[in-house]
């Protein structure tokens, strides 16, 4: 977790939300489960340049990273921001989405 926020940190992402999903379901389920938690991470230079583009972008924010163990190994996954944002049909907001995707995808390469 920490490496993931400090690869983050330094392309200018802060982490707006942790969730710990694996102390939720335990919680409110009684399940027991390894280690999940869902990131939500932003940049507000990105995200100011989506929502200039259109209001309604900021229902995609933030990008969200999935760090998970399972069967002792560390997981990082990402919801590719090009996919959201594909079902906008807006070329403005993709452009913004693949230089974003590429930056994420450079965090989760060197985690």
């Amino acid at each position: 977790m920490a490496r993931i926020k400090e690869e983050l940190k330094k392309e200018g992402f802060g982490v707006l939300s942790e969730v710990r999903v694996d102390s939720l379901f335990k919680e409110k389920l009684g399940l027991e489960m390894e280690p999940y938690v869902i990131l939500g991470a932003c940049n507000p230079s990105y995200s100011s340049e989506l929502i200039g583009i259109d209001i309604n972008s900021g229902t995609f924010l933030p990008c969200n990273l999935v760090v998970y163990a399972k069967e002792g190994k560390t997981y990082v996954s990402l919801l590719l921001p090009t996919m959201a944002m594909s079902i906008t049909g807006n070329d403005g907001l993709l452009g913004v989405a693949e230089k974003v995707e590429e930056i994420l995808k450079g965090v989760v390469g060197r985690v």
